[in-house]
């Protein structure tokens, strides 16, 4: 396969653990990428754990990189919006880390997104003129039944993965404060 290189655009794939207030507590995750491919919308990926060694080779590629945060407060608990508010702080940090200034910037977000997270979202960024946030809902109740809707960007499909990793594996706050894509988000 070959991938297609854009510098000037970023793509980033957000996702949570789905684990507010267990254990150490929330994980939100970005992954970015610069590559067009994995903006784009496939269908019939199978969201498996055990995808989890093809995730982390995708993810440390040369042209993708993540950060990831945790939340631990119980108001985070049952909150839609983690992703709208915390999201928006990991880009900038990655930003900051490499210096880059995108001519486009392409957000998705698993799960819900209202109209007002999206403005939200967008004005954390007043210098991109050229953005895209959208979101994918990946689970849904059909038939009284949960069911996952396996259409999202690679992004999104590999910070699910991700996310769930990270909260599985780790037993203490301790082990992510030093994790070296770890951001302390306030």
């Amino acid at each position: 396969m070959m991938f297609v290189y854009q510098k000037e655009v970023l793509i980033v794939g957000g996702d949570d653990s789905n684990h507010a207030g267990d254990k150490v507590g929330e994980v939100i995750v970005a992954i970015f990428s610069h590559n067009y491919e994995d903006s784009i919308v496939k269908r019939n990926l199978k969201f498996s754990r055990g995808y989890l060694e093809k995730t982390i080779n995708w993810v440390n590629s040369d042209r993708r990189d993540y950060r990831f945060t945790l939340l631990t407060e119980d108001k985070y608990r049952h909150s839609s919006a983690n992703l709208v508010y915390v999201v928006p702080k990991l880009i900038s940090n990655y930003l900051e880390d490499t210096n880059e200034n995108p001519e486009v910037l392409k957000i998705y977000l698993d799960g819900f997104l209202s109209s007002h997270g999206k403005i939200h979202i967008k004005k954390n960024f007043p210098g991109i003129n050229r953005m895209v946030v959208d979101n994918f809902i990946k689970k849904r109740k059909e038939n009284g039944k949960f069911s996952k809707k396996l259409e999202c960007p690679l992004v999104v499909y590999h910070a699910d993965i991700l996310a769930h990793f990270l909260f599985k594996s780790t037993t203490s706050i301790e082990n992510f404060l030093n994790h070296s894509k770890f951001v302390l988000v306030k």
